[in-house]
């Protein structure tokens, strides 16, 4: 047998030789190296994409987290405007002094259980606090201001009394169209920027309130090493470039609305500044904040698959798909809007609402699910079916819809209170605020939010009773029964109108003093009360003289038992107090002596003289 002929591959290994030649070898391993370089290049060019996609993710974050700030702090303030608004009707109804004991205790019971406090100076004793401040031109101007009958939320000032930073809301208070004082809660200015009721993934390294040309007034940090300084120079002095410092000054003074800004490294990370304007005194919100975690995690896990994809080839193309689908995932979710949703959705007990007008949808943030019954938190052709997510109450239901149908221009809102049924099967007061999101002449979304203002409606009915109610007898006031007795005579064909006056009453007050004075009223009231029916007027229009309105009747019987009747209960007053009180009443008959107030008024009144006359001549 012929001896095996040699190859030139001889000296090629054995364990080699099956997959070719030293050139086949090369090719293989050419061809992996320029595999792998492609998917290297591929994979760098993904990685400054998805840079660029998480800090645009990231900027998102930001101003979310900075807007949901915004509608804290002007929710707060707000919530204590409307609160001091309330309380001034109540300063400024005819029977109630400021300054007076029963006012003084309700401001007293209000600041012991309320979050904040609420106190009235008088006019006199603010400008005599402005004369000893020096006349500071700001403190002229709020005084100018409130005596002009403007509301007036002052700027931020440093309390020595108080340690910190404060500024105050306030309300005049007019009598008979003068001002005579003002109430005021001052609150703490730290609660602007306030960001332990925001729940995010945004990593904040530190907020500052500052006016719209830079300068600080507090910062998070609640130290006063830059309290008055230029945000945009301290800035400069820590190094940062004059363009970046500038394009942040761009970005506060020619948005109104939110924006952010990457401004450089910080241990690797991105940072990020974001401002927003407030409502109020040109004060203006900045946050620096570093990218999120999401963030910082994907680009770890994309380092990661870029070295393996080096090494091998297939763990680098299924790396690749995955971070493709990451960033999928992502892009569809800041499409959707629903990060966004559920930064904003976390505090408070505010429930936010956006609408699209392309697509007539109407999304809830998911908190809703914690206030109201929902099958949903999104709701197709919403105007188009007439189908409510929300159960509002039948009569309210319009206001919804012309919240909605009927946008307000840009920059503006929409207010309404409705009743909405909740959880516990109760219809509560909600009031809703939205404003408008426009591209070019058309919007494209209303954005807005629903807050529980149950509580503060109930305070607001009881200050306007107590604005209506004599203090001392519990009877109407003046102006109440007038417009009470008003409205009764415009949904009725007939009526008596009764005046009663205790005679002598001032010499009751000479001989037994006031205290006793104001038991006869007291007592006399009651009595009216017990006489005529309850939903009949009765008011207290004089020191010692009262009406009352009888509907539906005009008979002389019932003129008489009235009478004697009063008659009766002024005998027992005597008795009980040991004060002889004696009782003149006089009569008009609706519409036979008068056809409007007025006129009946004037009636029992002549009636009522003449009687006093008859009994005097006796």
């Amino acid at each position: 047998m012929a001896e095996p002929t040699e190859t030139k591959h001889e000296n090629w290994p054995r364990r080699w030789r099956r997959l070719g030649s030293p050139r086949t070898f090369a090719v293989l391993a050419a061809s992996i190296l320029i595999v792998g370089a492609i998917i290297y290049g591929v994979f760098i060019a993904y990685s400054v994409s998805l840079g660029e996609e998480f800090n645009k993710m990231s900027a998102e974050g930001m101003n979310d987290f900075t807007t949901a700030q915004k509608i804290e702090s002007e929710s707060s303030i707000d919530e204590i405007r409307n609160t001091v608004l309330t309380i001034r009707t109540l300063a400024e109804s005819p029977d109630i002094d400021p300054e007076g004991e029963v006012f003084t205790d309700f401001l007293s019971s209000w600041n012991e259980r309320a979050s904040f406090g609420v106190t009235y100076v008088s006019i006199a004793s603010l400008e005599e606090g402005v004369v000893e401040s020096n006349r500071k031109e700001s403190d002229l101007e709020i005084l100018r201001r409130l005596k002009a009958g403007e509301s007036v939320v002052s700027d931020v000032r440093k309390s020595h009394r108080l340690n910190g930073f404060f500024y105050s809301i306030a309300e005049p208070v007019v009598k008979e169209g003068v001002v005579v004082g003002v109430l005021r809660s001052i609150v703490d200015a730290h609660s602007l920027i306030d960001t332990t009721q925001i729940k995010s993934s945004v990593t904040l390294l530190g907020s500052v309130l500052m006016k719209g040309d830079g300068t600080i007034i507090v910062d998070s940090e609640k130290s006063e090493l830059y309290d008055g300084l230029n945000l945009y120079e301290v800035l400069r002095n820590q190094g940062y470039a004059d363009a970046i410092v500038s394009k942040m000054q761009e970005n506060v003074e020619n948005d109104s609305d939110v924006a952010t800004l990457a401004i450089g490294k910080r241990d690797g990370k991105t940072t990020f500044f974001t401002s927003v304007r407030l409502n109020e005194n040109d004060w203006t919100i900045v946050n620096f904040t570093e990218e999120n975690t999401i963030a910082e995690h994907s680009q770890v896990i994309l380092h990661d698959t870029v070295v393996a994809g080096t090494v091998l080839v297939i763990i680098s193309t299924i790396a690749c798909v995955a971070v493709a689908l990451v960033i999928g995932r992502f892009r569809r979710r800041a499409l959707r809007g629903a990060e966004r949703y559920a930064v904003l959705a976390e505090f408070s007990d505010t429930v936010l609402f956006e609408y699209s007008y392309g697509d007539d949808v109407l999304e809830l943030t998911p908190n809703a699910r914690s206030v109201f019954s929902l099958d949903s938190l999104r709701r197709e052709h919403y105007l188009e079916r007439g189908i409510p997510l929300v159960d509002f109450h039948e009569e309210d239901v319009s206001l919804v819809e012309e919240i909605l149908e009927h946008p307000a221009p840009s920059g503006e809102a929409r207010r309404a209170t409705v009743r909405a049924c909740t959880l516990t099967s109760e219809y509560r007061w909600f009031s809703i605020k939205c404003r408008y999101l426009y591209e070019g002449q058309e919007p494209y979304a209303a954005v807005g939010k629903m807050v529980d203002i149950t509580q503060q409606r109930a305070l607001e009915e009881q200050l306007v009773r107590r604005s209506q109610i004599d203090g001392l007898t519990k009877a109407l006031n003046k102006v109440t029964a007038e417009e009470k007795i008003t409205a009764s005579l415009a949904a009725h064909d007939r009526g008596l109108l009764f005046m009663i006056d205790v005679d002598d009453f001032k010499q009751i007050n000479d001989r037994n003093g006031h205290r006793v004075g104001d038991q006869v009223l007291a007592a006399i009231a009651r009595a009216l009360f017990d006489v005529f029916r309850c939903d009949d007027p009765v008011g207290r229009i004089g020191g010692d003289e009262f009406v009352a309105f009888v509907r539906d009747v005009d008979e002389a019987d019932v003129v008489d038992a009235k009478r004697h009747a009063l008659r009766d209960h002024a005998e027992a007053i005597t008795r009980d107090l040991g004060v002889s009180v004696s009782l003149s009443i006089g009569v008009a008959r609706y519409p036979h002596d008068g056809t409007n107030y007025q006129e009946l008024f004037d009636a029992a009144d002549h009636a009522m003289y003449r009687e006093k006359q008859e009994r005097d001549d006796k």
